[in-house]
């Protein structure tokens, strides 16, 4: 704002200007301005007059001062209506830290979960044991509702087949259902499982035999399990449903067991949208596969399908090319190459949680 007697010198506002400039300090435009007076109604200068005067003593300055103060209200009006980078990240859901805020959460882990060697049950949670977002490919479809909560017991539908298989190690199965579990034909599922087994194209009659049994020794069971019985056996870590093979010992666990959910059984896999029948012969076969000692696949075989020991469920693309594989059910699918697929631990780059999406 401007103030009588004070006038620039260069950038910098001086009271001594004055002083230094006019010597005395008198104003030699006193007079004029006196006389202007005395002539002006009321003996005051005139607005035109007392513009005329300031522009004649500060020249350009005169001009500069209103353009100033017009750009300086400018940026005050912008500075304030502008919102801050916390409040565009409250507009938008994002908790920003601060006072009475929680700062948000560590960058969590993307690193993949490695399998030992036996394969004893399928991790969900990372190598270092940090959560890990589940992939949106492995989410659950919509569909019929399923059991969220059995009684965590189990009990055996009779039933028994010959063996079958040529050769190789005898692997003697029977089938249950957890108590609790509702809406699901249990003779269909039992059928499901028996001929899946008995086809030529799973793991019997290569290298191996398989026989269901109601008695006797039993190498490992496989049952229908309500989702909340799943978590604790196949861990929960991703928020995803899966099936697993749990190993004696596993949470208290006196025999093998195959562990196969119902909601997947109900509503199956985005790779296998449209073919429900499909995708419960690949969780047969696959999760039983572990159960023989077979451990996971990441890329697709030679002619292009997904091998069985794929984590198909989470996704078809091959760890090696990064192109999606065929849907394939089955460890040999007929004219395949290279059945049932070459198998490896699981390691940060090769698991499907993570490359599948």
């Amino acid at each position: 704002m401007w103030q009588s007697g004070r006038v620039a010198d260069g950038d910098e506002w001086s009271e001594s200007t004055v002083v230094t400039t006019h010597g005395s300090g008198t104003d030699p435009f006193d007079q004029p301005r006196a006389a202007r007076r005395a002539a002006s109604f009321g003996g005051g200068p005139s607005v035109g007059e007392t513009v005329r005067d300031f522009v004649r003593r500060y020249g350009w300055r005169a001009y500069a001062l209103p353009i100033l103060l017009i750009v300086t209200v400018v940026a005050l009006m912008t500075a304030r209506d502008a919102p801050s980078k916390r409040d565009t990240a409250n507009a938008a859901g994002v908790e920003s830290p601060g006072a009475g805020t929680r700062a948000s959460a560590a960058p969590q882990q993307s690193t993949a979960p490695v399998a030992p060697e036996t394969i004893p049950l399928k991790s969900d949670t990372s190598s270092t044991g940090a959560y890990t977002d589940a992939l949106k490919v492995g989410q659950l479809p919509a569909g019929a509702p399923y059991t969220a909560r059995g009684t965590d017991t189990y009990r055996q539908l009779a039933g028994h087949t010959k063996v079958f298989g040529a050769s190789g190690r005898l692997f003697r199965y029977d089938i249950e259902v957890e108590n609790g579990v509702t809406g699901v034909d249990l003779a269909q599922f039992a059928k499901v499982v028996d001929t899946t087994l008995e086809d030529p194209r799973s793991w019997s009659g290569h290298g191996v035999r398989v026989q269901r049994v109601s008695s006797g020794p039993i190498d490992f069971h496989v049952s229908l399990t309500s989702t909340m019985t799943v978590r604790k056996y196949c861990g929960y870590d991703i928020p995803v449903e899966t099936s697993c093979y749990a190993r004696a010992g596993t949470s208290g666990l006196p025999v093998n067991r195959v562990v196969l959910n119902i909601a997947r059984w109900v509503r199956g896999a985005a790779p296998y949208v449209g073919d429900l029948t499909a995708y419960r012969v690949y969780m047969v076969n696959h999760e039983d596969g572990h159960a023989m000692g077979h451990q996971h696949a990441h890329q697709c075989l030679p002619g292009g399908l997904a091998p069985v020991m794929m984590q198909q469920t989470f996704g078809l693309k091959s760890a090696v090319t990064g192109k999606n594989c065929g849907a394939n059910p089955w460890p040999y699918p007929p004219g395949a190459q290279g059945a049932p697929g070459a198998e490896q631990p699981d390691t940060d780059r090769n698991n499907e949680y993570y490359i599948g999406d």
